[in-house]
């Protein structure tokens, strides 16, 4: 995980964040490589949300690159 874009958040909210992203990644490497997953998540804009916190993040090569931190709340 290449995480410097994080660094806009609170610390707690940060560290929340990460330990999901590791989640997540644990979660992603039991994908087969040849999944038609992988094929949707380089063209998707993904997105975690940590306590009105949302982290912009893609999938490039195994690994997951936070790309945005931004502060909501968002309108509907």
């Amino acid at each position: 995980m290449v995480e410097p874009a994080l660094i806009g958040a609170p610390a707690d909210v940060r560290d929340e964040a990460c330990s999901r992203f590791e989640q997540i990644v644990e979660g992603l490497a039991g994908i087969p490589a040849d999944n038609v997953f992988w094929a949707s998540v380089r063209v998707s804009r993904l997105c975690l949300v940590v306590r009105g916190w949302s982290f912009f993040y893609e999938l490039d090569d195994g690994t997951l690159r936070v790309t945005g931190v931004r502060r909501g709340p968002w309108p509907g």
